[in-house]
């Protein structure tokens, strides 16, 4: 009797309970009812490890850690940037609103939040922080190389590195240092400290700690990694760099790059010669007593050619044989002799003289230019071969030059890699083509000028010659018979010339490895639409698109592959723009779009076309799948009011954003007022990019 008597006093009470739930203004019902269902978490793996179902539904997160990592500025977005960690691990903190007082690396504190999907893995989010007190950072982290991070196992994880610093890149916020890891390179990043010299690090062996954070697409998957550190406290030189690269040991340059088992990073290395060429601020070669050598530099300072050089940078695979990266130079004083080797277009192709100082004899097929600098394409023995000029290239002004020209040009033989042939099991890289690097305009020497007799002007001649002959000799049927043969063969000779210059032609405006306009012709077509824009009135788009990690996919899987990955974007981007579109390969894996008659709405939707065209599913390079992205910079501009520069550099200033906030996405930059802005639904999960997860 006491059992029943009871009974509908509980379903009153649990009607009661459900009828306050249900009136309870707002999202306190929600709240309550899941506050009395869902446990609280209190370790930081615990929470990161929830899959993203379990994550969205807000579980509360109650966490005691120590403060690894925080950045106010890092997030595009104005969010801060907070890992924590405990005994169990780390995981990101989004605090909302953003504290008045920061936390700092190195402070104990409580964590008051819900769990939330994340963009990438599961996050605490909505977070309040009090500061208990300080604690030491964490100890013994797992040791990982890049492979590690790019699982994604590690995802916001504290952990250990050891790598070569190849540069230090200052933003004015924060510091990045270009990381050489055993299997592959990355960056770390961390805020910049006034008065903190970074630049010490260039060349050390250093153990970093820090939080791997993966760089991802729309669909959560990872497409890259780098590390988010706290401060120098982190970083531990275990072998210090040359403060003086000068100092060290010179090498010759036939050593680089060569078989040493006990080496683990190619250090910066020391190598000295005469002065080849020097294109200030572009590149600079040297020949030592054993081999030539080509790097890229930043420097402008002047030395006269066959000046003693001595030249200091990372060793890296270059287009065919070793080269420099982040190179310095100084002139020594004094000269050494400098030999110029004389070849002709079948040895230049061997490959033996590359980097080295040639003279070789040519036939002028097209005088062009790209860009700036000046193109000559000649032909000698049947192989066509390009002569590039500096647009600031001493030594006077060389006069245009007619087809069929005769010159000898001295330079620098630059050869290109086709690939290996691997088939073999040798493994050589095999040269498929070769330029020559001009050092002034007095290179280019003339031979012979085409004269006015020539194949055609004769075979016309010998025509009208061989006409009246046979009209006098053997009347109106042998005549026919004779012009006939001879219109052919004139025919024959026009069409292979024609063919010739039509070759010529389109490799001076298209680009070998694509088919796509070059650099200087799609500039052309930018300003032939400028024109027509100026007096229609209608806005022109321009997109610039760099491939996301380049240098990466050519480091890991080969330049053939490389290639291939060019060329796959390109074919993914063709069917996804407008047949009045031009697209045009800028260079190395950077390309131009020029939308004409298109407003910044449609400009946008075709860039996001264009990204999700190209990381839509993985890419076969020599038998390799990758998975590749691209990061776009979009710009819609008015003419006449913008010049058709100012629209190329504000689409570049939006690509440099895209790559700078995490790549495979779009960003927008005002052509007249160059402010740039991340699209909407454009991003690649992250429009901030450099924060993994908010």
């Amino acid at each position: 009797m006491t059992t029943f008597a009871r009974f509908p006093a509980r379903i009153c009470l649990s009607l009661a309970v459900l009828l306050f739930l249900v009136i309870l203004p707002g999202r306190q019902a929600p709240a309550l009812a899941a506050s009395a269902v869902l446990p609280t978490i209190t370790t930081a793996r615990a929470a990161h490890q929830l899959d993203a179902r379990a994550a969205s539904h807000a579980y509360p997160v109650r966490l005691r850690a120590v403060v690894t990592f925080y950045d106010e500025y890092l997030d595009s977005t104005g969010t801060p940037v907070l890992f924590v960690s405990d005994a169990s691990g780390s995981i990101y903190v989004a605090l909302k609103p953003k504290p008045s007082v920061p936390p700092r690396p190195g402070e104990l504190v409580e964590i008051d939040g819900v769990s939330g999907a994340g963009l990438f893995a599961p996050i605490v989010d909505h977070a309040r922080f009090r500061v208990l007190g300080k604690a030491p950072l964490p100890q013994n982290p797992p040791r990982v190389i890049l492979a590690d991070m790019l699982t994604g196992r590690f995802e916001g994880q504290w952990v250990e590195v050891e790598g070569l610093v190849e540069a230090v890149r200052d933003s004015g916020t924060h510091v990045v240092l270009d990381l050489l890891l055993r299997d592959g390179t990355t960056t770390a990043i961390t805020a910049r400290v006034p008065g903190v010299d970074y630049a010490h690090l260039v060349d050390s062996t250093i153990v970093l700690r820090g939080h791997a954070s993966p760089n991802f697409n729309k669909q959560k998957q990872v497409t890259g990694a780098h590390l988010l550190f706290p401060d120098l406290s982190t970083v531990r030189i275990i072998q210090p760099g040359a403060p003086d690269p000068f100092a060290l040991p010179i090498d010759h340059v036939s050593d680089l790059l060569r078989f040493d088992p006990s080496r683990v990073f190619q250090h910066r290395v020391h190598v000295r010669g005469s002065l080849t060429l020097l294109w200030p601020g572009r590149m600079i070669c040297i020949q030592d007593d054993s081999q030539g050598l080509c790097s890229q530099t930043g420097q402008t300072a002047s030395l006269p050619l066959g000046a003693r050089v001595d030249i200091a940078g990372f060793p890296k695979i270059g287009p065919f044989t070793p080269t420099l990266e982040d190179a310095d130079y100084i002139g020594i004083g004094g000269e050494l002799p400098t030999v110029i080797l004389p070849v002709d277009a079948h040895r230049a192709l061997k490959g033996d003289n590359d980097a080295q100082l040639v003279t070789i004899a040519g036939s002028v097929i097209d005088d062009n230019r790209n860009g700036e600098d000046r193109i000559l394409t000649l032909s000698s023995d049947g192989v066509l071969f390009t002569v590039t000029i500096p647009p600031l290239a001493s030594g006077g002004k060389l006069e245009a030059l007619e087809e069929h020209t005769l010159v000898r040009v001295t330079g620098i033989c630059s050869v290109q890699s086709g690939g290996t042939n691997l088939g073999t099991g040798e493994g050589f890289s095999i040269p498929k083509t070769f330029t020559i690097l001009a050092r002034s305009t007095t290179d280019v020497v003339i031979l012979d000028r085409p004269s006015w007799w020539n194949a055609r002007h004769s075979l016309a001649l010998l025509a009208a010659v061989l006409l009246i002959t046979i009209s006098a000799l053997c009347g109106l049927v042998l005549l026919r018979q004779r012009v006939k043969q001879q219109t052919a063969t004139i025919r024959a000779q026009l069409d292979e010339t024609h063919a010739l210059k039509e070759a010529a032609e389109f490799q001076a405006t298209h680009d070998g490895l694509t088919g796509l306009y070059n650099r200087k012709a799609i500039l052309d077509m930018l300003q032939r639409e400028a024109d027509i824009a100026a007096r229609s009135g209608t806005p022109t788009g321009i997109i610039m698109l760099d491939l996301d990690h380049f240098k990466h996919i050519n480091d890991t899987y080969g330049h053939a592959a490389g290639d291939d990955v060019i060329c796959e974007a390109v074919r993914r981007i063709l069917p996804v723009v407008r047949s009045s579109d031009w697209v045009g390969r800028y260079g190395g894996e950077e390309f131009i779009i020029v939308l004409p008659r298109t407003g910044g709405k449609d400009v946008h939707v075709c860039a996001e076309r264009i990204r999700s065209a190209i990381c839509d599913g993985p890419i076969s390079a020599q038998g390799i799948a990758i998975h590749a992205t691209a990061s776009l910079g979009a710009t819609t501009a008015s003419f006449p009011f913008h010049s058709p520069h100012e629209a190329v550099v504000a689409a570049d200033l939006a690509l440099y954003a895209a790559k700078k906030h995490g790549r495979n996405q779009v960003y927008f930059s005002d052509a007249g007022h160059r402010s740039q802005q991340a699209m909407a639904g454009s991003s690649n999960g992250d429009s901030h990019g450099l924060s993994h997860s908010d």
